[in-house]
């Protein structure tokens, strides 16, 4: 713990955008950042957060000062639904969580992999349970959150842990999986990014990202 709390401290200080912090009934820790406006905004959930996640939420903001701009944009164009632009921004920070994850654990390795373990262990008969996977092009289903954040576990375990808890994996999983592990997410660049991002939409079987960095948006060549 006093390891977190001194990383919470230090990553916050470290900030240079103007940062806006509101109460919410939400579970978990959340936030986001606008790179024309150069804000965070942090999510306080109704209990105490973990102070894990805390500090995931303040490494994702660092990230967001140090990359270009359309690191942290969520500007999608090439989407007309709701449900699309939902898939798609939750695509995008999936891809920016395994640069975080990088981030935190070079900060707190101790806690980060005592997190992941847990995390890994709750994970492991979703991981190992083949299943038919049906993509909802109209909106993002739980169950495509969810493939996403195993596949994130079962890479972050081969990478960190040193250990495959994949016996009998479940195919979008391990799509998911290698599509993190082929990026080593130390140094985080844009080329990487991009290259987690469209990995993830081909695990999924979505349509890739194209970027405008001059513009500051995504685009996407259908509502796929």
């Amino acid at each position: 713990m006093p390891c977190l709390d001194t990383a919470i401290a230090a990553v916050r200080n470290s900030l240079t955008w103007s940062v806006e912090e509101l109460p919410s009934d939400a579970e978990t820790a959340d936030g986001w950042s606008n790179p024309d406006t150069r804000t965070h905004v942090f999510v306080s959930p109704r209990q105490a957060a973990r102070r894990l996640d805390v500090l995931a939420e303040l490494a994702h903001a660092a990230l967001c000062e140090t990359m270009p701009r359309l690191f942290s944009s969520t500007r999608v164009w090439g989407v007309s639904l709701h449900g699309h632009t939902v898939a798609r921004k939750h695509l995008l920070r999936a891809a920016r969580n395994w640069f975080v994850d990088a981030k935190v654990r070079a900060l707190c390795p101790e806690d980060f992999d005592a997190a992941l373990e847990a995390a890994v262990q709750a994970a492991q008969d979703r991981v190992n349970a083949p299943r038919p996977f049906a993509l909802d092009r109209y909106t993002l289903t739980q169950d495509e959150r969810q493939r996403l954040c195993d596949g994130r576990f079962l890479a972050g375990a081969r990478r960190w842990l040193g250990r495959d808890p994949a016996l009998t994996p479940d195919p979008v999983i391990a799509a998911v999986a290698a599509a993190y592990s082929a990026t080593p997410p130390e140094t985080p660049t844009m080329p990487g990014f991009l290259a987690v991002a469209n990995g993830l939409c081909a695990a999924l079987g979505r349509r890739p990202f194209t970027p405008e960095p001059r513009k500051g948006y995504w685009i996407v060549s259908d509502a796929g």
